[in-house]
């Protein structure tokens, strides 16, 4: 289990990070911190281009978490993607949130991964439907973009989109 970096007394005043190895290797870990719970595939961060990097993303709620982990850390061990985090649903109700976030990383530039993320999330039924069962236009989101503040709700939408991939009517790969 690692720590944060507590020192002196100041222990009980900052958050402890708990890593949680997931194979014989060592290579995947769990990270539960205060906000959020990652999966990470340490012999492969570094693919991660941190310009081209970002996310495709669903929304759950707190209260229905039960397969989260499950969800998460069978992205990264199965190499659908290298990194993954989702808000640590003990914040969430703690803090009275009614909604959580799900993050997968790849770069923005890798058509195959996003067509294995999409694929993955789709086959586990994370992207949500319209009442006529058409797929919502889901985005992909930079990280740049999150730094600088764009948000759907402040008319941020995103350059490359699920309808871009998939036929939102049928769900096939186009």
């Amino acid at each position: 289990m690692a720590s944060s970096n507590n020192t002196g007394n100041n222990e009980e005043l900052t958050p402890s990070v708990e890593e949680t190895l997931l194979n014989e290797s060592g290579s995947i870990a769990r990270v539960k911190s205060f906000s959020w719970i990652w999966f990470i595939n340490k012999e492969r961060i570094h693919d991660i281009n941190p310009v081209q990097c970002g996310k495709w993303m669903f929304f759950f709620s707190p209260f229905k978490t039960a397969l989260m982990d499950d969800i998460v850390g069978t992205a990264v061990l199965d190499g659908v993607v290298v990194e993954a985090k989702y808000s640590n649903p003990e914040t969430l109700i703690a803090a009275g949130s009614k909604q959580g976030v799900c993050c997968f990383y790849l770069n923005g530039n890798d058509r195959e991964s996003h067509k294995r993320v999409l694929s993955y999330m789709l086959e586990n039924g994370l992207i949500r439907k319209t009442k006529t069962g058409k797929l919502y236009n889901i985005s992909f989101k930079f990280d740049t973009e999150t730094y600088a503040g764009k948000y759907k709700g402040s008319g941020f939408s995103g350059k490359i989109q699920l309808a871009d991939f998939v036929d939102l009517e049928t769900g096939e790969f186009i």
